[in-house]
């Protein structure tokens, strides 16, 4: 019998070897290799992001929202309801009714 003809599991029959800690240790190491460095903003993207925040904020318009976070970016969707100068974040409201703070310097894109 050839090796080729046998059926293989492929990676499944290897897992039922592996001890949690190393399971989790892989899924940990996927996630750092997929993590990127924050890209930057210069100061017209943030004066547009200003124009197209207030023009939000006034039509009570929906606004799809891409994230920098730990190295990761991650998509919101939701309705601005004010900015905190104070703490430099959006308060925005999901459509879920979900409140989601959003700090201006985590923001990469807003449409």
């Amino acid at each position: 019998m050839n090796w080729k003809d046998n059926k293989d599991r492929g990676t499944i029959k290897w897992t039922s070897l592996m001890l949690p800690e190393h399971v989790t240790a892989l899924r940990q190491l996927k996630q750092q290799q997929t993590k990127q460095p924050k890209p930057e903003v210069d100061f017209q993207q943030l004066e547009a992001f200003e124009y197209i925040v207030c023009e939000a904020m006034e039509t009570n318009r929906e606004m799809h929202f891409i994230l920098w976070q730990d190295g990761l970016f991650v998509e919101f969707r939701g309705n601005i309801h004010y900015i905190d100068h104070l703490k430099k974040q959006l308060h925005v409201k999901s459509l879920l009714g979900d409140v989601k703070y959003i700090p201006l310097n985590s923001l990469i894109s807003i449409n």
